[in-house]
């Protein structure tokens, strides 16, 4: 697989995200201002595209032609908005089933549940636009290619995004081992989001107030938790068993 696609000057950068260049993420040279640098800001937010500030020696490092303090990498997936996945997926008469990643920011991982979501016939899966794993080589070979045939949808408030799916008649399920309703015992064949937090900080206090139910994995050694890319193909498979069964 070929490497990830750089755009960089502040000029080029800002035409290609007008353009509709699905752009992954940008890095910005931390101490440059100006007005066009202001409008720069302005097109990632309205266009929910990750940034972050660097110093210019690190930017030298990546880039060695005049990038003018920007250099942006160009996503190998073009981003889908949930809500239109979500209206598909009614149209065609089934019930809806998304995954809602909240910063799973480890490349390794986020491949492997992607590879697993495609295998198990997760219509979208959401992501934030900051704190998540960058979309790239790795992480399509990490997913086996299956980043290439699921939706991924980027958002910038995945609150709002749990909100706005129970609006929709969806039911949010928190994935996490601090619940005693197990996996198992638990009705899976609505359609739902479940949502699965990173493994140093679990689900945002946020998006934990928008949850309908919590669901645990059983387990009986002594290790405290599982891997989040293990525990969520073990979750959707459960799911899967469930509505095979109905």
């Amino acid at each position: 697989m070929k490497r990830q696609e750089l755009i960089f000057g502040l000029h080029p950068v800002m035409e290609a995200i007008k353009g509709g260049k699905e752009i992954d993420k940008v890095l910005v040279q931390s101490d440059i201002q100006g007005g066009n640098i202001t409008e720069l800001r302005r097109l990632l937010k309205s266009h929910k595209i990750s940034s972050q500030n660097l110093p210019l020696q690190r930017l030298n490092h990546l880039c060695k032609k005049n990038h003018q303090g920007v250099i942006a990498y160009v996503s190998p997936i073009e981003f889908q908005p949930y809500e239109e996945v979500l209206t598909k997926v009614f149209e065609a008469g089934r019930n809806p089933l998304f995954l809602i990643l909240d910063r799973v920011s480890d490349v390794g991982n986020f491949g492997a549940i992607c590879r697993s979501a495609e295998c198990m016939g997760v219509d979208c899966v959401i992501i934030p636009v900051k704190g998540s794993a960058q979309i790239n080589e790795e992480s399509i070979k990490r997913s086996s290619g299956a980043l290439m045939h699921i939706n991924i949808s980027r958002e910038r408030d995945l609150a709002a995004v749990a909100r706005s799916l129970k609006g929709y008649g969806l039911n949010i399920i928190a994935c996490s081992e601090k619940t005693n309703q197990l996996l198992h015992e638990s009705d899976l064949t609505r359609a739902c989001a479940i949502v699965m937090g990173s493994e140093e900080d679990g689900i945002n206090s946020q998006i934990m107030k928008e949850v309908d139910g919590h669901i645990a994995i059983p387990t009986s050694g002594e290790t405290a938790s599982l891997n989040v890319s293990v525990a969520t193909g073990i979750a959707l498979y459960e799911l899967n068993r469930q509505r095979s069964a109905v």
